[in-house]
């Protein structure tokens, strides 16, 4: 759905995935992948409040799974892609509170991008995306991020500025 933009879904298979996290009491393994995977498949608003909630359970641990930091910065994204910028930013903040290992280089350099992203929208300047993504060295990462660079330009419909 997210490349082709096709969504093969109906609103109550759409309701039924939101029913499957309603109330939740506790986030374990089978939720936090389940929610990371099909979060375009929801809506803003409950993928906003969905994050929240599982940064809000993993505040405070002494170290948070790989797994949580790829949900919570992939619920980012897709507030991002969504046109809630602030949603966006709330949730990035909440997550650059929480515990992540220091050999989790990914989630650190995930932040700095959706960070950056972020002020890309604001300013509408691409000076400081364009020169972290020439600073990647793994050119799947650089081919990865600048094509998600480029979905944000277009659906924010920023022109080209330095």
């Amino acid at each position: 759905m997210d490349l082709t933009e096709i969504d093969l879904t109906n609103k109550e298979f759409k309701a039924e995935l939101a029913k499957c996290f309603k109330n939740i009491n506790y986030w374990f393994e089978k939720e936090i992948v389940l929610f990371g995977n099909i979060q375009l498949l929801l809506d803003s608003a409950t993928v906003y409040s969905l994050a929240r909630e599982l940064a809000s359970k993993m505040s405070g641990k002494d170290l948070v799974a790989m797994n949580v930091s790829i949900t919570l910065l992939n619920a980012v994204f897709v507030l991002i892609k969504r046109k809630v910028p602030d949603k966006a930013r709330k949730v990035l903040n909440a997550t650059c509170q929480l515990n992540f290992s220091a050999n989790d280089l990914l989630t650190r350099v995930r932040i700095k991008f959706l960070k950056i992203l972020l002020n890309y929208i604001d300013s509408g300047k691409e000076y400081q995306i364009k020169q972290f993504l020439n600073s990647l060295e793994s050119e799947q990462l650089k081919e990865s991020w600048t094509f998600a660079f480029q979905q944000v330009k277009d659906i924010y419909n920023l022109s080209t500025s330095i």
